[in-house]
């Protein structure tokens, strides 16, 4: 047998700010979320969807080395974590770059493979001065000639030396050996096209016979002035006269190398090569000390994929690049809607129940998921114009995890001002004094799934951070939804005559629970000698 609640009060409640407030706020904080979404970024209210929702396109690398030997574990991995840091400073959210046997595969969101095929140049930059140049003469196709792409790796490295032979010389060359490589300068086949096998391998130190990269050009060239290496930052932008180019800045030794070079060699013609082709060749009009301009008729996107390149580094490695394919949304898609069809059908059963059990507080529930869901839509889609994130299958499961926690917040609030029903307070009171107990519930629970998500995050790859993301997310929308929505909904429903009545909202049962106890703590009282008056005024 329960003993009757003889206290006087449990304690002095803490003063709340009126419902309206928090209220108020919230939808302050959402409208300003959807006028960003809406008069931002284009306006438009799509989330970024990644590769397994929106489709995308693959590209397999194939590493190759200068003598044919097959590269080690340490440079593929070097090398994916540099295209992995291209990636994510072009912000492609959703791309994956992994290592297949002596592949690289990249697979980013979209049907632009220009972009995934960017991303896997070697990105040797050197600075050389320039001997001499002429335009480039077309070749004709030799039909028995194979790409590098196809070739074994033995044949790799023999094209590789091959290529050296007749375009490089030492840099002791004397003039004998310098007439043979002007000679060399109008066999180079030039085309966009070709494949040749010297791009990346090209000795720094030596004469080189280099094709020029869209301006139709063979040059001489003298050995490297520079180390692309040497490159302290590169940021893209745009010239006076609206051009993009791509800006460098030197470091260490190199920048006093640079300014004194730059010094000495005004009106001297200096090429900067990337990948054994020759970007710009401008001639040097006065004394360059700070900041270096490398133009070559990119357009915006080359330009800052070059920058990006350059910025974390040349590759370990050269590759040879297969043709991009496009990979289907399709399973994606099939998948998402299954996912969505059996999460709607649970949700309406979760509904379906609140509000028979609930009635008019599990209706307030339905509304507190409604604005948890538009809150949690319109930050993703923020969140895609602004970082990056993309939302695919893995983060589609961490939302409707997250938005079953909220009505798991939901019921530990509801069931707590049962309680204290059932210790004989009256609807308003209970809300008030549930509240205070619940709440300490629901951040204790929200801040253990928060943790996880972030240990979540922090460790893992791919799709499980998407899924930790939206987990972590989920659970702080969460925590605004109880405090700003559902308590002062509920805290407004107990004021209201109508909807206080038990047979509204869903607490008769526990109500006339309330009653007998009332009851039975007066003829407590009574019995006791306390005023009865007195005992009501405790349990208020």
């Amino acid at each position: 047998m329960t003993k009757p609640n003889l206290r006087g009060g449990a304690g002095r409640l803490r003063r709340e700010a009126p419902p309206w407030q928090p209220l108020t706020i919230f939808f302050v904080i959402l409208g300003i979320i959807y006028g960003l979404v809406f008069f931002t970024g284009g306006g438009s209210p799509t989330p970024k969807l990644g590769i397994d929702l929106q489709g995308g396109t693959r590209v397999v690398l194939t590493a190759r080395t200068d003598n044919g030997s097959a590269p080690s574990a340490s440079q593929l991995d070097q090398a994916r974590q540099i295209i992995d840091q291209r990636v994510n400073g072009l912000g492609v959210g959703g791309s994956e770059v992994v290592v297949n046997g002596n592949t690289i595969v990249i697979t980013v969101p979209g049907d632009d493979g220009k972009q995934a095929r960017d991303l896997g140049q070697t990105a040797r930059l050197y600075i050389r001065p320039v001997v001499e140049q002429q335009p480039a003469q077309p070749q004709k196709k030799d039909p028995n000639a194979k790409d590098v792409v196809n070739m074994t790796p033995q044949e790799q490295s023999a094209a590789v030396d091959a290529a050296r032979k007749a375009r490089q010389a030492p840099a002791n060359a004397d003039e004998a050996t310098l007439a043979k490589l002007r000679a060399e300068m109008a066999k180079v086949n030039c085309s966009p096209e070709y494949s040749d096998p010297l791009v990346g391998y090209d000795k720094p130190n030596e004469y080189l016979v280099a094709c020029g990269k869209d301006d139709g050009m063979v040059y001489l060239l003298k050995p490297m002035l520079i180390d692309g290496r040497d490159i302290g930052q590169a940021k893209s932008g745009q010239n006076q006269t609206g051009a993009w180019t791509v800006n460098v800045d030197f470091k260490g030794d190199a920048q006093k190398t640079w300014a004194d070079f730059t010094g000495k060699n005004v009106g001297v013609q200096t090429a900067v090569t990337l990948d054994t082709r020759v970007l710009s060749a401008p001639s040097i009009n006065q004394q360059i000390l700070g900041t270096t301009e490398i133009s070559g008729k990119f357009t915006q996107s080359e330009a800052e994929a070059l920058a990006n390149a350059l910025k974390y580094g040349s590759l370990p490695l050269s590759f040879a690049m297969s043709d991009a394919q496009t990979v289907s949304a399709t399973l994606g898609l099939q998948s998402l809607n299954a996912g969505l069809i059996a999460g709607l059908v649970g949700l309406i059963l979760v509904l379906i129940y609140s509000l028979l059990y609930y009635r008019a507080m599990g209706f307030l529930s339905v509304l507190s998921l409604i604005w948890a869901g538009a809150m949690v839509y319109g930050i993703i889609v923020l969140l895609g114009r602004w970082i990056g994130f993309t939302l695919d299958l893995s983060g589609i499961a961490g939302l409707i995890i997250g938005i079953g926690m909220t009505a798991d917040s939901f019921v530990v609030y509801f069931e707590r001002i049962k309680d204290e029903m059932r210790e004989g307070r009256t609807v308003r009171s209970s809300v008030t004094r549930g509240w205070q107990s619940a709440r300490r519930t629901v951040w204790t629970g929200n801040a253990v799934s928060f943790i996880c998500a972030a240990i979540i995050y922090l460790l893992a790859v791919g799709a499980v951070r998407g899924f930790a993301f939206t987990l972590g997310l989920t659970t702080l929308i969460d925590i605004m939804i109880v405090f700003m929505v559902t308590h002062p909904m509920v805290v407004l429903a107990s004021r209201n005559s109508f909807l206080s009545r038990p047979a509204v909202n869903g607490l008769g049962a526990v109500s006339e629970v309330a009653r007998e106890r009332r009851k039975a703590q007066a003829a407590a009282r009574s019995a006791a000698g306390v005023s009865v008056d007195a005992s009501e005024g405790g349990n208020q």
